[in-house]
Parts: structure tokens; sequence; C-alpha cells
């Protein structure tokens, strides 16, 4: 848009160039020699094709003589203009006047789109960032590999005494570029982490990804899948809580953690789904699915009859199985397209 203004106006410059001293010298002309006009001119005289008058200083205009040269048919054409539309005069002079001004506009415009280019224009993991946050953030993570944890007092004194950062910024400047990469779960004041560092530790990569792909998955079986400490677990899914990494909702008396980017309709289905006899049963039927009775899948995946109705009954809940008589027999199978609509989100 700015480039397309650009254009105009310079376009409307050359225009004015050109144009207003031909029309200043006619006009003179016509005042100098107002004796030879012939007063009974008639507009007939001329086939005037296609012309468009906007109100600006662009025309199209087609003029064929049938009588005179046509040098002076344009002049007295010109001349009719000048006579009969004032505003056609006004316009010219208007924009000859003013047309400093609007590059004037256009340059403060040009200088105001700079400032506003730099805003989501870099990101942090998924998250914007303007380029000076990504300024301030670079210096943070450089103050933390000397430093074991930071607070905003000593972070402040360390950037400022940083010549890159072009001494633009004072102290409450860069207390408010912290304060955003606080709110945006970028840094953790006390802590040595960043969004980019915490998930370098092997441990809580692993609880993280086990979190993905178990959504609603309690402690309790992150410990044990996982072999790890309930008190190493609890302390990761700590760091990543604050880093908004993960969340957490209490079901069924019990804690179930979730990626923050999953959408919060489907907690109750992630967390059904992550429990390790539906995930069976699923996965069971997803990839058999022709169809099976209770009995038949109560002895193919070695489960009492009683524990596979129970959780084929929380399944279906959720519209996650189809189910089809034949014979009087009921044929379980998994609704794919479903299912697979809640794996891609997941």
């Amino acid at each position: 848009m700015k480039k397309n203004l650009k254009i105009k106006l310079k376009i409307l410059f050359l225009m004015n160039l050109f144009i207003l001293p031909l029309v200043f010298y006619i006009y003179s002309n016509h005042i100098k020699n107002v004796e030879k006009v012939n007063e009974d001119y008639n507009v007939k005289d001329f086939d005037l094709d296609d012309f468009h008058f906007s109100g600006t200083i662009n025309e199209e205009i087609s003029v064929i003589s049938f009588e005179n040269p046509q040098i002076r048919e344009f002049n007295n054409f010109i001349e009719l203009i000048l006579r009969n539309q004032e505003n056609s005069y006004f316009i010219f002079s208007f924009n000859a006047i003013f047309l400093p001004f609007l590059l004037l506009v256009l340059f403060i415009n040009i200088s105001i789109n700079k400032n506003f280019k730099e805003v989501h224009s870099l990101e942090i993991e998924g998250i914007l960032i303007t380029k000076k946050e990504m300024k301030i953030f670079d210096l943070i993570q450089e103050y933390l590999n000397h430093n074991r944890i930071f607070t905003k007092d000593s972070v402040v004194s360390y950037i400022k005494s940083r010549s890159k950062t072009n001494g633009n910024l004072n102290y409450n400047g860069i207390i408010t570029v912290i304060d955003s990469l606080l709110t945006k779960n970028l840094i953790l004041e006390g802590s040595k982490f960043t969004r980019k560092t915490v998930l370098l530790n092997s441990n809580r990569k692993t609880v993280y990804d086990m979190i993905n792909e178990y959504p609603g998955i309690y402690m309790n079986k992150l410990s044990k899948k996982l072999k790890l400490s309930p008190f190493v677990i609890k302390w990761h899914l700590s760091i990543l809580s604050k880093f908004n990494l993960i969340r957490k909702l209490k079901l069924n008396n019990k804690i179930s953690y979730f990626n923050s980017s999953l959408n919060t309709e489907n907690d109750e289905l992630f967390n059904i789904i992550s429990r390790e006899k539906c995930m069976k049963i699923i996965s069971f039927l997803h990839k058999n699915n022709k169809g099976y009775t209770k009995n038949q899948i109560a002895k193919l995946l070695n489960m009492h009859y009683n524990t596979t109705t129970k959780y084929l009954n929380e399944i279906d809940k959720f519209n996650l199985l189809i189910k089809k008589q034949a014979n009087k027999t009921e044929y379980i199978y998994l609704n794919e397209n479903y299912y697979k609509s809640i794996i891609k989100e997941s």
C-alpha cells in the first residue's frame, strides 16, 4: 500500500510539472490574443470521444478536428475548460501548491511504517515477538549463560552495559520489554531457563513428549512409564507449566496434563483415550476394522469381559464407536473419521 501511494504521488508530481506550464501558456496566450478568438466558437465543431472528467487532473481526451488545425483545436478546447470549468483550474493550482505537503506526508508515513514493521516480525517457539523483544531476549539468554538466575534489576544493568542495545532504551523501557517477555512465558524470573532452553533437559523433554502422546495423562502414569520418581516428574511438570507448555485439569479426582495448545473442549475425551486399556481397545479396533463382538475383543486382548465392557462404554460416550447388528449379534467398529480428526488435533 505504501508503494502504491509513492507511485501515485510521483505521477501526480510529473503531471503537475508538465501540465501546469502548458495550461498557463495557453491561458496567457488566450488573454493576449482574446480579440483573435472566435466568439462564435461552437463545441459541436469537435468530436469528443470518451471524455471523462473525474474532478482530478487525470483526464482522457480525444479530440478530432473537422475544420481547424489540430494544435489550434486543442488550444481552443483547453481554453473552453478554463472558461467553463473553473474547478479544473483550481485543482491544477491546488495540486501544485500542496504537492510538497503531500510528499512530506508520504515520507512521514514511510517512517511510521518502518517503526511498525518490526511488530510481530519474529517468533520464538511459535510465539510472535518484536525485534526489540528479540534483542532483549538474546541479551537475557547471554546473561543466563554466566549466571544461575536473573532478577529484573540485575538483568537491566547488564543490558544497559551492552553497546548493542544502541542506547535507545532507558531503565523503564527495558523493564517494559522484560514484562512483555514474562507475559508471553518466554522467560521466567528467578529461573535459569528460557523458552528456548527449557526443553534441552532430556528428562523434561521426555515428559513433555509423553504428555503430547497421551493427552490427559496422570502424574503417576508418567512416573511408571518413564521410570522416574514422582518428585522428579513433579519438578519437570512445574517448569513446563510455568512456561505455559502444558496445562493441568482435575478429572475424576486426579490431575491430568495436556499440551497447552490443545482445545479445552476435548479434555475429557483425551483423558479417556490416554487410559491404557482404552488405548489398547482403540488401537486394536483401528488396526482391525472388520468388526468384533465384546467377547471377541475381550479374548483377543486378554481382558476380562466386564473390564472390556466398562471401557467400551467409556469410549462410546464420545461417539468413537460404531455398532452394527447382524443376525442378532452386535459388532463394534471404530469411528475412523472422527478418530482421525481427534488424533490430528492432538
